[in-house]
């Protein structure tokens, strides 16, 4: 989206994007498949499931690299993200974890499903301007998508940190979009400030109080990477006050 309005000539809305924050984001899955060793070094695999996973990975990879776009998705869900095939992903099997949203829950906190009834009330409804759309989980606009998950938005993320303020920060607990691979990916990003982002030194981020480590950052002109302690790929629900404080920072800053 933030792509579009960047390079929209006559706009019929005139939207004036100032940045753009990825939370845990597919960016570029050809460089953020490296599930084999980050399962390993969390303990959730061993070096025979781990080798099966790099395999099986390898073979994503390549499909992707031929343009078979949905044949690496299928791997993809067959290994870990589980939507669509009817048995159980290969992380379920060898693991027993029913949740790779946080490396540390093995199923779904009932909690999450809090935020279902909450969003459909008279008062969120107008808040966000949805009128009396019908609210759903995402599974027709999914399936529709199939073909464009494991296709690459590094090119239009690249044009975007050469004149946006962008912020990729990831929760440290997360699986299915792992910080380590989130860095993997960064690194490849070919623009003007990749150098001295290579040499930037990392800072500690201290939570609101000042009494704990909230996370980690780095930054390089207006380019922003943060890692959250204690948090998963849904940030706002395993740190509110964190994600508030980091979100009015990139916007306040």
């Amino acid at each position: 989206v933030a792509y579009a309005i960047h390079t929209a000539v006559q706009p019929r809305v005139k939207i004036n994007l100032k940045g753009i924050a990825i939370g845990d984001g597919m960016v570029d899955p050809s460089t953020m498949f490296d599930y084999a060793d980050f399962l390993y070094q969390i303990g959730l695999v061993d070096s025979n499931q781990a080798a099966y996973i790099r395999e099986a990975s390898q073979k994503a990879k390549q499909f992707i690299d031929d343009g078979r776009y949905l044949d690496a998705f299928y791997i993809f869900d067959a290994l870990l993200n589980g939507d669509i095939v009817k048995e159980p992903s290969y992380f379920k099997n060898v693991t027993g974890l029913d949740f790779y949203y946080n490396f540390l829950l093995s199923k779904e906190p009932k909690q999450l499903g809090y935020y279902n009834a909450f969003v459909q009330t008279a008062l969120v409804r107008k808040a966000i301007h949805v009128g009396k759309l019908t609210f759903n989980d995402g599974n027709a606009v999914e399936a529709h998508l199939l073909e464009d998950i494991m296709k690459s938005v590094k090119p239009w993320l690249t044009v975007l940190m050469e004149n946006y303020k962008v912020m990729i920060y990831n929760g440290q607990l997360d699986i299915i979009i792992a910080y380590p691979l989130t860095a993997n990916m960064i690194s490849t990003i070919s623009w003007s400030g990749a150098k001295a982002f290579e040499k930037a030194p990392r800072k500690i981020w201290l939570t609101p109080s000042g009494e704990d480590v909230a996370g980690y950052v780095r930054q390089v002109g207006n380019f922003t990477e943060v890692l959250v302690r204690n948090a998963g790929h849904l940030l706002p629900f395993d740190q509110p006050e964190v994600a508030l404080d980091m979100i009015t920072r990139f916007i306040e800053g």
